[in-house]
């Protein structure tokens, strides 16, 4: 799960960028509107949590940018404007949910949940291969009847795998969904992964197949 954080105070977001990155999410943090609209593919982003009070372009012009370009893309506001004026300005403009600072860490991740729910119709709180189950809820993997204690990396790779299950993902897009692009990283870190993950799924009848020039594949043994 790939997320867009833009906030100009930078201690509150490697705050939360470390914290979201914990929980599973690969976290792009950038601090002012402007270079989002200069050279950010918004179409990579799961969900965008964006402050009103940006320097130079405001956080209300970056969301109305955003619904030029990316209809679809949840938007939750982080604000410390209590006025009404503020909030309903930008739900007004496309923003789907807000949350005034300061704010818990429970209550941003459960309203995020709430919005990729939304956002994934229909809603499924499950998603399953063969014994491999993933609760979006509680974003938690099983294999038949074991919990899978997953590295943040390992998860947010499985949850790419198996959003599309029976599908080809490249290796350059899972490594989109688990590093964020201040990671120097490369190629080879997503192999490794997959590795491990191999490891995980041994013994079951779920396997990470290797498709060449095309990525990885999760499937059922035949």
């Amino acid at each position: 799960m790939r997320l867009l954080l833009v906030e100009d105070n930078s201690s509150l977001a490697t705050w939360l960028a470390k914290l979201l990155q914990g929980e599973n999410y690969a976290v792009d943090a950038l601090t002012d509107a402007e270079s989002v609209i200069a050279g950010t593919d918004l179409g990579q982003y799961d969900i965008a949590l964006v402050d009103l009070g940006l320097p130079g372009m405001s956080g209300l012009d970056l969301i109305r940018e955003i619904r030029r370009h990316q209809l679809s893309l949840p938007i939750l506001i982080l604000t410390a404007r209590n006025d009404l004026k503020s909030r309903v300005e930008g739900l007004n403009l496309g923003a789907d949910d807000y949350l005034t600072k300061p704010f818990e860490i429970e209550e941003l991740e459960a309203r995020m949940r709430a919005l990729l729910r939304r956002s994934h119709a229909p809603a499924r709180r499950e998603i399953s291969i063969g014994p491999l189950t993933f609760d979006q809820t509680g974003r938690a993997f099983r294999l038949g009847e074991t919990d899978l204690a997953l590295s943040p990396r390992e998860a947010a790779v499985l949850e790419a795998l198996m959003r599309r299950q029976g599908q080809p993902v490249s290796k350059e897009r899972l490594l989109e969904s688990t590093y964020g692009f201040d990671d120097d990283v490369n190629l080879s870190a997503v192999e490794v992964i997959v590795h491990r993950l191999r490891k995980r799924l041994e013994g079951s009848s779920v396997v990470i197949a290797t498709l060449r020039g095309l990525g990885y594949l999760l499937r059922l043994q035949e």
